[in-house]
């Protein structure tokens, strides 16, 4: 799953100074900077330092939540969280992020209130109805999901994931056609969204255009060649459009990029 707008947490730098007080600035500068190479326990440790000059600001809190988070270390990002919303029970970013922590280590239903408490401080925030209706999908409530992509489009008629995420609710209730049309939209709005020609390539094949789904997954494959499931799938319609040992290929090529599957596939098939 591909979530939106989870960069959206440095639009706090602007009144990082105010907030914070300039000592800690430089600490959530160079915090800032360690992010955004990746460095992410290097970002803890200056933000850290930020919290001993100012314990009491929610946002260097949010930040470090933020940076366990994108660290995988989701228990330490949400003690962050609840530190932030302690500090201020109105840190919508906080929120924001706390729900995709406890997404993330199975907690749904909290997941969904979080989010929804996101969208109650801040009822123009087309990205929390994109999260909340991903969370929906999840538990396959669908209308709820639709209804809630439809507000966000609403919000930001160029909300990309808003559009991958209707054509994923058509794919699930087999709306493929309908999935399509949702799927050209988030291409035409960013043509390097590799994700969507997959889906628009499980959907071509569902509809039985094999050589519109190899097209899709080519697409993908063009875009991004690690992907091993464009490949993986490339290779079943490649079989029915009678092109067997490009099948073979193609599943060799998923079986390298991790798809495990594919090996099997290969022995039962590819001999």
């Amino acid at each position: 799953m591909r979530f939106v707008n989870i960069q959206a947490v440095f639009l706090l730098i602007a009144i990082f100074m105010i907030s914070c007080g300039e000592s800690a600035d430089t600490y959530i500068r160079t915090a800032e900077v360690k992010m955004k190479v990746e460095k992410y326990d290097e970002a803890v440790q200056e933000l850290e330092k930020a919290i001993e000059l100012n314990e009491k600001s929610y946002i260097i809190w949010t930040l470090k939540g933020r940076a366990h988070f994108m660290n995988n270390n989701f228990q330490a990002a949400l003690s962050d969280f609840d530190k932030a919303i302690e500090l201020n029970p109105k840190a919508e970013l906080a929120y924001y992020f706390r729900s995709l922590s406890r997404f993330y280590s199975g907690d749904i239903n909290n997941a969904i209130s979080d989010i929804s408490k996101t969208i109650e401080i801040n009822p123009s925030n087309d990205s929390a109805f994109v999260m909340r209706a991903t969370y929906y999908s999840n538990i396959d409530s669908l209308t709820v999901a639709e209804n809630d992509l439809k507000r966000a489009l609403e919000l930001n008629p160029v909300n990309t994931q808003a559009y991958f995420e209707m054509g994923a609710v058509y794919v699930v209730v087999s709306e493929y056609e309908k999935a399509i049309e949702y799927y050209e939209k988030v291409v035409k709005l960013d043509p390097n969204f590799a994700e969507a020609y997959i889906n628009m390539g499980v959907c071509y094949s569902e509809l039985g255009d094999y050589m519109a789904s190899v097209q899709s997954y080519s697409k993908a494959i063009e875009l991004q060649p690690n992907l091993g499931l464009a490949y993986y799938n490339r290779a079943f319609s490649k079989v029915e459009l009678g092109d067997k040992i490009g099948a073979c290929n193609d599943w060799s090529k998923a079986g390298e990029l991790g798809i495990t599957d594919a090996y099997t596939i290969i022995n039962e098939n590819c001999k």
